[in-house]
């Protein structure tokens, strides 16, 4: 410990014999580096006239340092700056002697950083614009000066957003040309600029703003505005309207398309060669001459394993199996489905509105329904959203009114989105007639195309009966009554059916009667219910079936027993009916007179001449003589219409014309009537026809060329 002590002491006295033979300059910065700081800040004073750079760096480190009470960030910075501008004017010579001090280039430029270190968190602690932007202009080769620009143009951002005005975004945008915020401020300046110019929403203030601001991106949604505002009522003279003003507009193509799609609401090929004549400057003619050729193309869907495609009716592919679903082309346009999504295609396979919707119909009268995630729109045939997808429900287009369903209430809007009656209702109906059924909470009510009331909601159920009288329901009985609500008929009554020829059924007291147009009473309630009675005990031409102590017969208008209430079982009225008195069924006319008697196990009665029957669990049809025109040897026999017969085993079914002809063998799972010239035939891989005016069977052969 001794010997430490004295080799301190020598230490001491050599470093005292080095310092009194140093010059100034180097005995200021042995006092630095022994941080004798009073001395040292002495010396750089005095040293500062000879050694200018060397001096302002020492007192730049004094100041700099926080262990001595001359710390001064602001000074350091001063002295800092002096000695980097005056480094380069010092002799080789000097600035080799005077780095053994740790005085050179490289320790300026790194005091240099230190020292704008501390003016950084400076600027940190002031957190504002000026303090960053102080920084930023004085310390422009520190290490921060990224991050001070980034939090500068931050603050400065959400300043502006506070602001949220054109002219500060733009003040920014001028101010800032190199920010990382400059595309979002571009963005709000064009926005609000937009906004601010066309703050009145009129055409007027829409084209001022494309006057004066040519370059905002805005430019087309302010195009679009005006489209939109001269095209509000979605007629054919309101698009001509907006293309005579408007020939510049990015939407004149629409504009032309929405015309013809309006025109073409009846899709002919005559409404065509109209079009034609009545806009003879429409653009897309080539389009013309395709939906005209297409209208005289027949296309049937066919299915090929389990995709489906379009062949005519010859059997040609015109249209590969590639879609999972496909309907009947309707007013030139097919709903299909692909990849999980409804769109349209037309005639020439091209995708007239694209595969997006959930769920979607055919199109009817220029319309159709879509849904997207369970709320539903409408569109027209162009794929123009007409009512936005925003429904829980909503109707079709019926007397030029839609109902919609929006949080918990109906309203009523003209077919172009235009709301005519409020959200008011529960539960809403088409219009028919001019009047609409309607519910409020619980109770039903009319409305007219106004949304008045005509009937109040103050009813459990409303129907109509007639043009001017209206079923009515209070606590479960029914009644009569007119539009104003005053009651004709009490509600009296259990049930009462749809008026035919004069006379509608009614239950009272568990009996049936019938009453006529006006309401009153033409047969009194005596009659006993059995099966289905609201529809075969209706009238049918001047005739209606009754039951009573567990027999059937039949009456007139009048009430006058036409059969005697003796059968057991009935058929519908005909003038064959089929009746059975316990033992089999037979056929009798309308005077009671046996023509077939009783030797089916069950009958249906004649209709067109021809009657089905069935034997021992077998079906078959014959004529009034009892000929089998279709032989019994059928699990289930089934009228399609006037001229064909469903037959059946089970999971097979064919067709039988009225002849007796076999038009369709057994070989379908199932057979279905579409219009009146096409039978559809389909099995679980197949989708084939039968084109009833030829009895020809129509499935894919050849792929069209």
């Amino acid at each position: 410990m001794k010997k430490l002590s004295i080799l301190l002491v020598v230490l001491s006295v050599f470093s005292e014999i080095q310092f009194c033979n140093a010059s100034r300059i180097e005995k200021a910065f042995v006092a630095l580096n022994t941080y004798n700081y009073f001395k040292a800040k002495t010396l750089f004073e005095k040293s500062i006239k000879k050694n200018y750079s060397a001096a302002s760096f020492g007192l730049a480190s004094i100041y700099f340092r926080e262990d001595n009470p001359f710390h001064s960030i602001d000074s350091a910075f001063v002295y800092i700056k002096n000695s980097e501008s005056s480094y380069g004017s010092l002799p080789d010579k000097r600035k080799q002697s005077y780095k053994k001090y740790g005085f050179d280039y490289l320790n300026i430029l790194e005091l240099r950083a230190k020292v704008s270190t501390g003016f950084y968190q400076r600027a940190i602690n002031s957190n504002s614009v000026a303090g960053f932007t102080d920084f930023i202009t004085n310390h422009p080769w520190s290490n921060e000066l990224f991050s001070a620009t980034f939090k500068r143009d931050s603050i400065s951002f959400k300043e502006s957003i506070f602001a949220n005005t054109s002219t500060v975004f733009q003040h920014f945008i001028s101010t800032y040309p190199n920010s990382s915020f400059l595309n979002e401020a571009q963005l709000n300046f064009d926005r609000l600029q937009y906004q601010e110019y066309t703050q009145t929403n009129d055409i007027a203030a829409y084209l001022m703003f494309m006057e004066k601001c040519p370059e905002n991106p805005f430019i087309s949604k302010a195009q679009d505005r005006i489209y939109e505002i001269e095209t509000d009522e979605n007629t054919i003279s309101a698009y001509v309207s907006f293309l005579n003003k408007h020939p510049e507009n990015r939407n004149i193509s629409d504009a032309w398309r929405k015309i013809y799609q309006l025109y073409m609401l009846e899709f002919s090929d005559q409404r065509i060669e109209q079009f034609k004549l009545d806009f003879p400057l429409y653009p897309y003619k080539e389009e013309l001459e395709a939906d005209w050729s297409y209208l005289q193309l027949n296309l049937l869907p066919f299915k090929s394993e389990v995709l489906f495609g379009y062949m005519d009716y010859t059997g040609n592919v015109i249209i590969p199996a590639e879609y999972e679903q496909l309907g009947f082309f309707k007013e030139g346009l097919a709903l299909a489905m692909k990849n999980g999504k409804y769109g349209y295609i037309d005639k020439g396979n091209r995708v007239v509105i694209p595969f997006i919707y959930d769920e979607s119909t055919e199109f009817e009268q220029g319309r159709a329904l879509v849904t997207i995630n369970g709320l539903q729109g409408m569109i027209d045939r162009s794929g123009a959203v007409i009512f936005p997808l925003a429904f829980s429900d909503l109707g079709i287009v019926s007397e030029d009114l839609v109902y919609g369903l929006k949080d918990s209430l109906y309203g009523y809007f003209d077919k172009n989105y235009h709301l005519v009656i409020p959200y008011s209702f529960t539960e809403a109906y088409a219009f028919n007639g001019g009047i609409a059924k309607v519910q409020v909470v619980d109770k039903q009510a009319c409305i007219d195309k106004k949304g008045e009331f005509i009937v109040r909601p103050e009813f459990e159920f409303i129907d109509f009966f007639t043009d001017s009288l209206l079923t009515f329901k209070l606590q479960d009985t029914l009644g009569l009554m007119r539009k104003n609500c005053q009651i004709k008929v009490s509600p009296v009554f259990e049930e009462i059916g749809q008026l035919s020829v004069n006379r509608a059924l009614v239950l009272k007291n568990g009996s049936i009667g019938y009453i006529d147009g006006a309401g009153e009473i033409s047969i009194p309630p005596q009659y006993e219910k059995f099966p289905n009675y609201l529809k075969r005990g209706q009238f049918n031409s001047n005739l209606a079936i009754v039951k009573f102590k567990e027999k059937f017969g039949v009456i007139d208008q009048q009430g006058k027993i036409v059969l005697p209430i003796q059968y057991s079982e009935i058929g519908d009225i005909s003038s064959l009916l089929a009746f059975s008195k316990g033992k089999g069924w037979g056929f009798m006319d309308l005077t009671g007179k046996i023509i077939l008697p009783p030797q089916f196990d069950y009958a249906e009665s004649f209709k067109n001449g021809l009657a089905i029957v069935e034997i021992y669990s077998f079906q078959g049809v014959i004529d009034s003589k009892g000929k089998f025109i279709i032989p019994l040897k059928f699990t289930t026999v089934y009228r399609l219409s006037e001229q064909l017969f469903l037959v059946s085993n089970g999971s097979r079914q064919g067709v039988y014309s009225n002849k007796g002809i076999e038009l369709v063998p057994m070989n379908y799972q199932q057979i279905q009537l579409v219009g009146k010239d096409l039978l559809v035939l389909t099995n679980a891989n197949e989708l084939h026809y039968l084109y009833l005016p030829e009895n020809r069977i129509i499935k894919p052969t050849k792929k069209s060329d």
